[in-house]
């Protein structure tokens, strides 16, 4: 696929990705004009194998998202321009920065955050605060569950094999698996010790943690 064709078929993919956001309610307007942006930016620094991981992270986003408010009867909350640039925009700096290894770190815990949290809604026990393993209600800010970690975990290896398989190089799902992880790890801490008590709103701790991520992956890809 040429660059002409790549970019078209792009501008095609977010023209959609747009009418379902609509359609379906997931985005608010700002939001999925932001998200349009950063998506169109994410092709341009780091072309069409990036684009689509964030397209992939996006869809199996969603659909967590969809199974684990189902769960508990309550409806998809339209996502802001926060939600957008709290996952996205560590990203999109990684990027900015010329480290690939470091976008998908960013990616990796953004989706094994989602995942954890949303997954973690079906689990038959309730959920205990991170910071003192006390149990706490669903859907409290650091609360997490065994399944709620392996989804986690899942999520972060879905995003490593996508860069393995891009980059030829088995040893990436390691680097990347670990630090999605991680940055999903640092999300709940954040959420108990930080977001719980309004020192930090979700935004900046989705951000914080996905940069965790790619600050991980930065790292490890140098020490190892």
């Amino acid at each position: 696929m040429n660059g002409t064709y790549e970019a078209i078929f792009v501008l095609i993919v977010l023209l959609i990705f747009s009418a379902i956001s609509f359609k379906r309610r997931l985005l608010d307007r700002d939001g999925t004009i932001i998200a349009n942006i950063m998506g169109l930016a994410i092709y341009l620094l780091g072309g069409i194998s990036s684009f689509l991981t964030v397209l992939l992270f996006f869809t199996v986003a969603e659909l967590a998202t969809k199974v684990g408010r189902s769960a508990i009867g309550s409806e998809h909350e339209r996502r802001t321009i926060g939600n957008i640039m709290g996952n996205g925009a560590p990203a999109l700096i990684a990027l900015a920065l010329g480290s690939n290894i470091a976008f998908y770190g960013a990616i990796a815990a953004a989706l094994s955050d989602t995942l954890s949290s949303e997954i973690g809604l079906l689990s038959k026990r309730k959920p205990r605060l991170i910071t003192n393993f006390k149990e706490v209600e669903p859907g409290t800010d650091g609360g997490v569950t065994v399944l709620g970690f392996l989804a986690g975990l899942i999520g972060a290896f879905f995003i490593a094999a996508i860069g393995a398989f891009i980059y030829k190089n088995i040893f990436i799902v390691i680097i990347i698996t670990i630090s999605g992880f991680i940055g999903c790890i640092i999300d709940s801490i954040l959420g108990a010790a930080f977001e719980i008590r309004g020192i930090l709103n979700n935004t900046q701790v989705n951000f914080l943690g996905s940069a965790s991520g790619a600050l991980t992956a930065y790292v490890l890809t140098i020490l190892l």
